[in-house]
């Protein structure tokens, strides 16, 4: 088994089979890759709907909704080799042979970031196959040795930002991470499960806390600072009722610092992350 695609999907049911019939079409007459859907306790249609449209798509069932994590009970069933990671309003549209040869050809790229279009988070101002930081959970390929070696994504961040977080132990466990301009991902977006509130608070908190768990102990209290203050620019962009967001994003990150683990990267991956992640850069010259 070469290619395992591996779908999250929490109750967005129409979105959902939109993402499968589109896959199938780009897989058409070809071998050596599983479809596997994994849903995130949805109380929609859309199991019922995945065993009546598409049996033939591995389907797992999750009792309870545990966020980004959801993915990882697929990466552990995934037979493939290369992990596809998809969300349920993402598809590839193209350029999918072409992503696997470059990974074939670089054994040390851990993570081949792809070109997303559409939704808050395109990946439009990366460099092709540039070594970088950013990958997008709806449109990027994880090998699955890497999965073998450092786990899945981060239940205790539930939302957003996981991409990150899985990024900087990708780094650290000797891998690098690629951005592919030629293989093409639409991000239709759904509106369902979505809000910028729910948006900011769950990005800055995780931010932070990413930042708290992995830097070094004498650099961590000031890249906290760095994420929060750079994190505050946006409050022009989404107005002045957007301030209670903040606050109750930092107090969430005080609250979930308790039960963090302090496991530090080397100092190489800690400055490749600092300078390729926007919040932690230098705010203003004294931090």
């Amino acid at each position: 088994m070469k290619l395992s695609f591996v779908i999250l999907n929490f109750n967005r049911e129409k979105e959902l089979l939109q993402t499968l019939e589109k896959t199938q079409q780009l897989m058409a007459g070809k071998s050596g890759f599983e479809i596997i859907v994994v849903d995130n306790a949805s109380v929609d249609h859309s199991v019922v709907s995945v065993k009546k449209n598409f049996p033939g798509v591995h389907l797992i069932e999750r009792k309870t909704n545990s966020g980004i994590a959801g993915w990882n009970d697929g990466f552990e069933a995934a037979k493939g080799e290369y992990l596809i990671v998809l969300d349920d309003d993402s598809n590839i549209e193209s350029g999918l042979d072409e992503a696997i040869q470059v990974l074939d050809d670089h054994p040390d790229t851990g993570i081949l970031a792809l070109n997303v279009t559409g939704g808050a988070f395109p990946t439009d101002y990366l460099i092709h196959m540039q070594d970088n930081i950013d990958f997008i959970g709806c449109g990027a390929i994880i090998r699955k040795e890497v999965f073998n070696k450092i786990g899945g994504f981060a239940d205790w961040l539930f939302i957003y930002t996981h991409e990150w977080e899985y990024a900087i132990r990708c780094l650290n466990a000797g891998y690098k991470i690629k951005y592919f301009e030629d293989c093409h991902v639409t991000h239709r977006t759904s509106n369902i499960n979505r809000t910028s509130k729910r948006l900011k608070v769950f990005s800055i908190r995780n931010e932070m806390a990413i930042v708290y768990k992995f830097f070094s102990e004498q650099d961590r209290a000031k890249y906290v600072a760095r994420v929060y203050l750079n994190n505050l620019k946006s409050i022009y962009h989404y107005g002045i009722s957007s301030i209670p967001w903040y606050y109750m994003a930092l107090k969430e990150f005080l609250k979930l610092r308790k039960s963090l683990e302090h496991t530090p990267v080397s100092r190489e991956v800690q400055d490749f992350y600092s300078r390729s992640c926007w919040s932690t850069r230098r705010f203003f010259k004294i931090i």
